[in-house]
């Protein structure tokens, strides 16, 4: 009874989603937090208090000197918070979050939830050259929840070759979405960063969602908003962007979701969890 009252309860919390303005509210977002008022600082200690932020890991700790509510959610950590495995042959996690899926790609699709899938060319956008790269290969799906950084790392060494800039939706990716909405990851706005290393290629897909207000990235600056009308593909492969392994690409302004896809030369280490937390620069696999 009472699991089926929980199931009914994500059920009402998913649906009412469908018929959300996403983008206006979002837009609206956008605004309000990069704008300086008098309750700035004080919506800062609330978020804080709330979300049990803690301040010591941050580069600039008195919430006074941040301006904006944005500035304080894209806050810098110090120096040694985020340790990067040096390992020749490792893969690291891109973000400080919870891991809500991994495995391999199975049927060319990876697991939104138990009994729930997406095809990679959906998400992907039909890119069909893109989505051939990752038959076989492994994929880690990370929520960033409010408390997190929200600064987005390369797992491993690369070079930018191609860029998806996918329209849609802006679906909240919180777990009761996540277990109510088919297809979730590929219904919403997301951008799809592809790198290649040698032999390696692999992607890092920043999934918007409701009140994400921004995606940036470093070599282009703000890249959302505005929602694109159609798919918005560029090739970088000629620019020479390259990055080592644990540098910042991007960043959110606001949480949300971010799936990373690899070959199927690249193992993912045994000792990942469904729920697990993970940090910037934590192993979660090797290149073979």
């Amino acid at each position: 009874m009472n699991n089926n009252l929980s199931k009914l309860k994500k059920m009402i919390l998913s649906y009412w989603l469908y018929i959300m303005p996403h983008h206006l509210i979002s837009r609206f977002t956008y605004i309000i937090t990069r704008t300086h008022h008098p309750l700035t600082q004080f919506l800062i200690r609330i978020y804080v208090k709330l979300f049990k932020i803690n301040l010591d890991e941050c580069i600039e700790k008195n919430i006074e000197n941040y301006n904006t509510f944005c500035d304080f959610f894209t806050r810098k950590l110090k120096k040694g918070v985020h340790v990067i495995n040096k390992d020749n042959d490792s893969i690291v996690s891109s973000c400080d979050g919870r891991i809500l899926q991994f495995g391999k790609i199975l049927d060319n699709s990876i697991l939104q939830v138990k009994g729930m899938s997406t095809p990679i060319r959906s998400l992907l956008c039909e890119d069909k050259e893109l989505a051939s790269i990752y038959k076989n290969g492994s994929f880690l799906t990370i929520y960033l929840s409010p408390k997190d950084y929200h600064r987005v790392h390369t797992p491993a060494d690369g070079k930018l070759m191609k860029t998806l800039h996918v329209p849609g939706r802006l679906f909240s990716v919180a777990d009761h979405a996540v277990e109510c909405i088919n297809n979730l990851y590929a219904k919403n706005e997301r951008l799809v960063c592809h790198f290649k290393e040698e032999d390696n290629h692999f992607s890092v897909i920043f999934v918007g969602a409701i009140n994400v207000s921004s995606i940036e990235t470093q070599w282009k600056g703000e890249v959302s908003p505005p929602m694109p009308k159609k798919l918005i593909s560029t090739k970088y492969g000629n620019k020479n962007i390259k990055f080592n392994k644990g540098d910042e690409i991007g960043m959110f302004k606001s949480g949300s979701t971010v799936i990373l896809l690899f070959t199927e030369n690249v193992e993912l280490s045994s000792n990942l969890k469904v729920n697990q937390s993970v940090r910037v620069g934590k192993k979660i696999g090797k290149i073979n």
